[in-house]
């Protein structure tokens, strides 16, 4: 099987669950939302495993336990920072996991740091900034109540997100396969949503819309759980199969599909300014990886 589709895959799944997401945790009572999708995508994936196969070892515990700590805590974050800013604007800022993975493969011995690797990272950076002057200026196209903090909580996601596919190697090697490594992840992040589910309320108030037969908080979180289940296994797969910086550069197609899926969904507007930045950010993604 060609591993890199399994992960264009996963990049297309994974840019519909986040512009789903971000529609429904700013309809709707973000606790329920994540702890729905949580429940529907263990169940899917507790299934597929069922079906197929659940591998792991005692020496996997540790490093499957870390990586779902990890994960949660990015997801959280994730889902924190889409209460400020905009989806394509934290879209691209994730992008920037392929940067750190870059430099953690070069301390690695993978690659080697260049003035060009620099030029191109100065020119994503320049992106991310030019994304955001709209919000900045707080002109009309930046439709959310723009904060600073969302940057915080978008950066910390992306911390968190960039160890996940090396841990995954490790679990892998130690005898943990995809299904496994996601459904420890399940085990964690359940337990902690129930909790903000039935301890916590929202700062945010929350109108619950049911216009329309879609526009409902269980379908949502079912076509959320599925996507997000599809998602989760076929980018394990990926990091399990292939060089996590291959990976990461054929995730940033979603900056391409998180922007036109968040203009669709009304959780952004379209500018010539944002449409200029997703362009430079995504070309100066493509001048690393001809690179």
């Amino acid at each position: 099987m060609n591993y890199r589709y399994s992960a264009v895959i996963a990049t297309i799944a994974n840019s519909f669950s986040d512009a789903l997401l971000d529609y429904s945790v700013n309809k709707y009572n973000y606790y329920k939302v994540l702890l729905y999708t949580s429940i529907v995508a263990f169940l899917l994936q507790y299934l597929f495993g069922a079906l197929t196969d659940i591998e792991w070892t005692p020496e996997s515990v540790p490093y499957l336990f870390i990586h779902a700590i990890l994960v949660l805590l990015g997801y959280v974050c994730f889902v924190k920072s889409l209460e400020y800013l905009p989806l394509g604007l934290v879209g691209l800022i994730e992008s920037s996991n392929l940067f750190i993975t870059l430099s953690v493969d070069s301390v690695i011995g993978y690659i080697k740091i260049t003035p060009y690797f620099m030029l191109m990272f100065s020119i994503f950076i320049s992106s991310i900034v030019i994304f955001s002057k709209d919000c900045l200026l707080k002109k009309q196209s930046c439709i959310k109540h723009f904060k600073l903090i969302g940057f915080v909580w978008v950066f910390a996601s992306v911390i968190f997100y960039v160890s996940a596919p090396y841990l995954v190697k490790i679990s892998d090697n130690l005898g943990a396969n995809e299904i496994a490594i996601n459904l420890v992840y399940y085990l964690l992040a359940i337990p902690y949503f129930a909790y903000l589910y039935y301890f916590k309320k929202p700062q945010t108030k929350f109108i619950e819309i049911n216009k329309y037969w879609w526009n409902n908080v269980f379908f949502l979180c079912l076509i959320i759980g599925l996507l997000e289940s599809i998602y989760f296994i076929l980018e394990t797969f990926s990091f399990i199969n292939d060089a996590p910086t291959i990976v990461m550069i054929i995730s940033q197609l979603r900056i391409f599909l998180i922007f036109g899926l968040s203009v669709l969904f009304k959780m952004d507007t379209f500018s010539i300014r944002k449409g200029f930045a997703v362009i430079l950010g995504v070309l100066s993604i493509i001048g690393v990886y001809f690179n």
